[in-house]
């Protein structure tokens, strides 16, 4: 994995929102007492960015519904850089104070490796000072074409994090071929998204940890929404099997989506939990236009930015 020590260390506090936090080589921890307030739409600690709505998979659980029919926003670099333009920031001795999101998640309302510039956006958003991270099904990462090939060249020079989907039985094949690829050349932190629906869904989920081990940074649990493509949710006793394989298999790298957030309030085990979507917001980036949604699963602008 490559080293982001020469970032330095980065701040973000907004005393008025009891908010205080520290970036530091991928890692951000949250100090003070208390849970912080909401933030504003435009000062998030962490956005999903959608950058278009077209996908090549097509899953019939997308909760955005994208598919062969949908669009590739256009002028995202520019448009990005005209928007990081807006926020100040001020370093001193490798501290970086600033009002800027730490870390970004691209692929929020679509496939982002369809996207003609994407690679050129990785970079773009790595040159801002916010780390670019992407969600992807893993189909064009695993060709072996030049269009592949450049995508892990550029994840290797200025990618975080690239979770990739297994929730499709159908394109599961490539999926597992693209982690194993990133793995191999792409020097970043590889995790795996999970959808988690019924007992099948958990038992798969553990094969997948015994498959790969430690090398998987987390896997992602996220339950089934009855949104977009899907008109399903997560079925009862699901959420208390799942919660028996992690304990006793002792599996340390799981995380839960924050959907999950009223199950845990219950549950056997102990995670810190904060308000959904009050430290993140979803973003829609198009030709000078940010549009700013409550989350991925609400696109409805709370906040529109014309730059």
């Amino acid at each position: 994995m490559k080293d982001w020590t020469s970032w330095g260390t980065k701040i973000r506090e907004f005393s008025y929102y009891n908010y205080k936090a520290i970036w530091g080589n991928l890692k951000t921890i949250r100090v003070g007492t208390g849970v912080a307030r909401e933030l504003p739409p435009n000062m998030a600690e962490f956005y999903d960015v959608g950058i278009n709505t077209v996908c090549n998979a097509e899953c019939d659980f997308c909760y955005v519904s994208a598919g062969h029919g949908g669009v590739n926003y256009p002028n995202i670099c520019e448009t990005w850089k005209k928007w990081m333009d807006m926020y100040g920031a001020i370093s001193k001795d490798e501290i970086t104070y600033t009002n800027k999101p730490f870390q970004i998640a691209i692929g929020s309302t679509g496939e982002p490796t369809m996207h003609p510039d994407f690679c050129e956006f990785l970079e773009t958003v790595f040159n801002t000072g916010v780390v670019p991270n992407y969600t992807t099904n893993g189909l064009i990462l695993a060709r072996d074409n030049v269009k592949g090939g450049e995508i892990l060249a550029y994840t290797k020079e200025y990618v975080g994090g690239v979770a990739v989907s297994l929730g499709n039985p159908s394109i599961r094949l490539q999926a597992h071929r693209a982690i194993n690829k990133l793995l191999t050349w792409g020097d970043t932190n590889v995790n795996i998204h999970h959808i988690i629906s019924d007992k099948v869904s958990v038992d798969e989920f553990y094969d997948t940890v015994v498959r790969y081990g430690d090398s998987i940074y987390y896997h992602v649990l996220l339950p089934l929404m009855p949104s977009g493509r899907s008109n399903k949710g997560i079925e009862p006793g699901v959420f208390e099997y799942l919660e028996d394989v992690i304990q006793e298999h002792d599996i340390k790298n799981a995380a839960f989506g924050a959907h999950f957030v009223e199950y845990l309030k219950t549950s056997k085990i102990k995670t810190h939990l904060y308000p959904p979507e009050s430290l993140s917001k979803n973003v829609i980036l198009t030709k000078d236009k940010v549009q700013i949604t409550p989350s991925s699963f609400n696109l409805n602008p709370i906040m529109t930015i014309n730059l």
